[in-house]
């Protein structure tokens, strides 16, 4: 897994590439005992569990193991986390967390593909989700570069969200497969619903671990979130917070997994006590 960091303290940037270490083990492949571990976690749905763990995150490498765990969780070809541009960085492109064969990244920064890429291109200007198969190959130079980043292990299929953050940042959140046209065609609308919840999460939080965002005194929960940490704080299970708000078990779950990233907690416990601290919520 490629993990890159351009560090822009001081007058001059510099690009900084860090091999991590335990638990991390290496930055070219993610270990896939602890996703396994995950892997078998999972009792409602990836996407509660994917968010979960998120919740859980604490630091720029153990967002890295993320990243690899939610690619094997998945069984995709690859997941990227790409930071087009953020109000506190002085260049583009400040932020990479991705499975990619290091060698494919290191070729990628060296001929600065960020300037010719489509899917940067078209994603970076775009608000709605980009199939891979919707971008124009026609031409020699988008054809050789497309077949060159298969060659690496990129994946002959992908989508791509991009996300608009509060203060100006763009990022783009990326899953590829190596599958037939038959079963893309079956999985992409599967994957996109939830990348499209995954993305903004991962946005978020990435930002916050990697000090690109100022943030706001408070998070923000939505009347949903407050609603079901309320009831969490009263004693109510998510089955009966369901039935008072005419809601499925699964919508709730998802809406306590959502505040619990917004607020940095990694367990509800934790989530209900900084809620009420901040008078977010009324125990």
């Amino acid at each position: 897994m490629a993990l890159l960091i351009r560090d822009l303290e001081g007058s001059k940037a510099r690009e900084v590439r860090k091999r991590l270490t335990s638990p991390i083990d290496g930055i070219t492949r993610a270990p896939s005992t602890s996703s396994e571990a995950w892997v078998g976690r999972c009792i409602v749905t990836k996407l509660e569990e994917a968010l979960n763990e998120l919740a859980k995150v604490q630091t720029l490498p153990e967002l890295s193991h993320y990243v690899g765990a939610l690619r094997d969780a998945y069984d995709v070809a690859n997941v990227a986390f790409h930071l087009v541009a953020a109000p506190e960085a002085i260049e583009k492109n400040p932020l990479l967390l991705v499975t990619y064969e290091e060698q494919w990244v290191e070729r990628y920064l060296a001929q600065d593909y960020f300037r010719v890429d489509p899917i940067v291109l078209v994603g970076s200007s775009g608000f709605l989700p980009l199939d891979w198969n919707s971008v124009d190959r026609s031409s020699p130079r988008m054809r050789k570069l497309f077949a060159e980043a298969e060659s690496y292990g990129v994946g002959n299929h992908g989508l791509t969200v991009p996300i608009r953050g509060p203060n100006r940042e763009k990022s783009l959140v990326t899953v590829t497969t190596y599958e037939s046209d038959r079963e893309w065609m079956q999985r992409r609308l599967p994957l996109l619903r939830d990348l499209h919840v995954l993305a903004h999460f991962f946005h978020d939080r990435c930002l916050t671990l990697a000090d690109l965002r100022s943030l706001p005194s408070r998070p923000r929960l939505s009347r949903r979130e407050i609603q079901c940490l309320e009831a969490l704080a009263r004693g109510r299970a998510p089955k009966q917070i369901a039935y008072d708000l005419d809601l499925s078990i699964s919508a709730v779950r998802l809406y306590i997994c959502s505040a619990k990233v917004k607020l940095g907690a990694s367990n509800t416990n934790q989530a209900i006590a900084m809620a009420v601290q901040d008078e977010l919520v009324v125990a």
